[in-house]
């Protein structure tokens, strides 16, 4: 599938978990509960050839994958492996993860570790209530994400969660229920921090169309960012990056779309339906997937390169990966 899938090499990462803070009751009636447990992955000897079977990270410039921790079991605290994430969001500053370990049930597992092992601590909502793909802000205090029922049918608003107090503020109230179905709000943060940007279909019908639209980071009334457009990859800086939805009840990507002063102009088009783009902390680079594969293109050359079989990836820094299998 694609160029040099190298040897792991030498890895030992200590995962602890530490206690999760209370939410502010005056902004929601979300807790988060905390436990301590941590985990340790052996080194393996850099001779040793090792089948990475879960998500690893990926150096771009080697092409060497190295295994996250907690690879052959699970941690009794998360209830699921760590290399065992069904999404993965890495801070700015590639200290600190934000992963889920699997999508669409009530055992939705949520935490934000350090990527280096130091500390990390569980999200636990109440009830069947999970968390859905969070994401950091710039300056990597806070994470937004989605809140949604455990049994998978219905997707809910936004949040904002301080991950040094743990405040957690409803940023969006969408009315969005059974009915509207497993609809994906895929929010970032804008390039200040002070708006969350996210899609969202025009109507309750079959046929929807999709639109980016953008809320206060301190919540209220939505405003129409850019229609026919999702799943923002950046916005609010020197460049906008987002897909063109393939068509009516799709939120998947035809095309991968930069937006300058100059105008909008397609850096690549979907082998199949392009997915997650994500830019690189440098800005010169987007991966996203595509039809079980992960790329890579320059923002310059809008040259694309497939490197790796995933289904989706996250930057840990400009020239590593970190990526979630099929």
């Amino acid at each position: 599938m694609r160029d040099g899938r190298g040897r792991a090499f030498a890895v030992a990462v200590l995962l602890a978990v530490l206690g999760a803070c209370s939410a502010d009751p005056a902004r929601t009636d979300m807790t988060a509960s905390s436990q301590v447990a941590s985990t340790q992955t052996p080194s393996t000897p850099a001779d040793v050839p090792a089948v990475v079977t879960g998500a690893f990270f990926l150096d771009l410039r080697t092409g060497e994958e190295t295994p996250l921790p907690s690879a052959g079991g699970q941690n009794p605290d998360y209830g699921a492996a760590f290399d065992d994430g069904h999404y993965y969001a890495v801070s700015p500053d590639g200290s600190r993860v934000y992963w889920e370990d699997a999508c669409c049930s009530a055992a939705d597992v949520a935490a934000a570790a350090s990527s280096d092992g130091s500390h990390g601590r569980r999200l636990d909502p109440p009830g069947a209530i999970n968390y859905y793909a969070g994401g950091w802000s710039p300056d990597g205090t806070k994470i937004v994400y989605q809140m949604r029922d455990g049994s998978g049918t219905e997707f809910g608003d936004l949040y904002v969660e301080d991950v040094v107090s743990g405040r957690v503020t409803r940023v969006t109230d969408l009315g969005l229920g059974r009915t509207h179905g497993l609809w994906y709000l895929a929010p970032i943060f804008s390039h200040d921090g002070r708006s969350v940007i996210f899609q969202l279909p025009r109507d309750a019908s079959f046929s929807k169309n999709w639109d980016l639209w953008s809320v206060p980071v301190t919540g209220g009334e939505p405003t129409l960012l850019v229609r026919n457009a999702a799943q923002a990859a950046a916005f609010g800086g020197h460049v906008d990056v987002y897909l063109r939805p393939m068509g009516p009840d799709s939120f998947s990507g035809s095309h991968l779309v930069i937006s300058t002063k100059d105008g909008d102009r397609t850096l690549v088009g979907a082998v199949e339906s392009i997915d997650t783009p994500v830019l690189s902390p440098d800005g010169t680079k987007i991966a996203y997937a595509d039809s079980g594969s992960i790329y890579v293109v320059e923002v310059s050359t809008a040259k694309s390169k497939e490197v790796a079989d995933g289904r989706m990836a996250a930057w840990l820094d400009d020239d590593t990966l970190l990526v979630a299998p099929e």
